[in-house]
């Protein structure tokens, strides 16, 4: 990603592949940020420093907390995980070539190098995107589907989730790894190493442009969309209680009046069922909805002998009325109202995603269209400024935005279990 020409478009064909470079020292030789201020470079590899000094130890004291506090440990907490990981590689790999690029103004780490900065940059910017679309779906399953959340995010579908991100995320840069489709290599156009077209003049860049960032950004804003619907629908109907609940009281008048004028002993009275509104996940920390159901006592208490001595004798309508309550009783959970800490999280994850694309927007869209780097050299630098900061803003973020993430940090400092 570094090269800030991100997804960007083709800059014609006339750039070489690596093996037109017989020696590292050849490819070393190619200027770099030609016409740039140095006031301008010394700025980028001054930030790409101070970005790497935050960037490894946050992202590792991120993993480190969230893994050994049992508050936190939840499916967001891993996904969380899965996108520090990405951020500390990118951090320890390629902000120290960038650096050295800007510091230098040339390629000067060999070909090898030049060849995995761009796979490796490429690839993890695909992961922590595809990382934040998988904690935005988290929720929105959450919030919208919660009788199919135990079943869908256990452990082992977590970590196959966060597998096939990785092999996704690597394996979509295979054909241009092989030179099937564009190449690897040096662009002294936007002074890194990157895509670049091959000899057909063919390049996958728009292409995971669309595939990598055009459609998770969609589908996380339809998420978003519909969970913002999902809490203003829930939101008005527990203002207003709803129909099923009359018709539920009713019945059980019903129940009771006829209980009242037979003339049989009143022990036999079938004892209430309590209405399980919301269904416990068991499986958030935010999630503190409590379900409601049955004790063992009053299951016992009602036998089949018990149901054929009370009900026996009664009419259709009053059976009908009594089965008509239980299966309103037992019908799936509904979407739940989100609780307080739900919509704090909710909040931690769109400023993740905000932050995501205001540093890696502006110089997507600027690499769609080819322009002279030199004559827009501001941009260019900025551009890549923004795009290594957000290895160091996801920290910042959930510390800002996450009590219990603050109290995981504080218990990895403190040293407590």
């Amino acid at each position: 990603m570094g090269e800030s020409a991100m997804w960007g478009s083709d800059n014609g064909s006339g750039i070489p592949g690596l093996s037109s470079y017989e020696t590292n020292e050849d490819l070393a030789r190619v200027a770099l940020f030609e016409g740039y201020e140095q006031s301008l470079l010394r700025f980028a590899y001054i930030s790409c420093i101070v970005f790497t000094l935050i960037g490894i130890p946050g992202n590792l004291v991120t993993i480190v907390a969230l893994a050994k506090c049992k508050k936190v440990r939840n499916a967001t907490a891993l996904f969380i995980i899965n996108l520090s990981v990405s951020d500390l590689l990118f951090s320890c790999f390629i902000l120290p070539l960038a650096t050295s690029t800007f510091y230098n103004k040339s390629w000067a780490h060999g070909k090898a190098l030049c060849f995995m900065f761009p796979f490796a940059r490429y690839a993890l910017v695909a992961v922590s995107l595809f990382t934040v679309l998988a904690i935005t779906i988290n929720r929105y399953v959450m919030i919208s589907h919660p009788q199919l959340y135990p079943k869908l995010y256990t452990t082992r579908n977590i970590c196959l989730m966060m597998a096939g991100i990785w092999i996704f995320s690597f394996g979509a840069l295979l054909p241009t790894s092989l030179e099937v489709w564009g190449r690897f290599s040096l662009d002294p156009i936007t002074g890194s190493c990157t895509i670049v077209p091959d000899d057909h003049k063919n390049s996958p860049k728009k292409f995971l442009f669309i595939i990598a960032f055009i459609l998770p950004s969609v589908a996380i804003i339809l998420c978003y969309a519909r969970i913002l619907w999902i809490v203003r629908k829930t939101a008005k109907k527990s203002r207003n209680p709803p129909t099923q609940m009359k018709s539920l009281s009713m019945s059980t008048t019903t129940i009771a009046t006829r209980t009242d004028l037979d003339k049989r002993p009143s022990r036999n009275t079938v004892p209430a069922f309590p209405i399980n509104c919301f269904i416990n996940t068991g499986a958030e920390l935010s999630s503190s909805c409590e379900s409601s159901t049955p004790s063992e006592q009053e299951r016992q208490s009602v036998t089949p002998e018990t149901k054929a001595r009370t009900f026996g004798h009664e009419g259709k309508n009053f059976r009908r009325s009594f089965i008509a309550t239980m299966r309103w009783t037992t019908a799936p959970p509904k979407p739940r109202l989100p609780t307080k800490k739900d919509k704090k999280l909710l909040t931690m994850i769109v400023a993740i995603m905000v932050a995501f694309c205001v540093c890696h927007l502006p110089i997507t869209l600027m690499k769609t269209i080819v322009f002279d780097a030199t004559t827009h050299s501001v941009a260019n630098v900025v551009g890549y400024v923004l795009i290594y900061f957000t290895t160091c803003a996801n920290p910042v973020i959930y510390v800002v935005m996450s009590n219990e993430y603050r109290q995981a940090y504080k218990s990895l400092f403190q040293c407590k279990r």
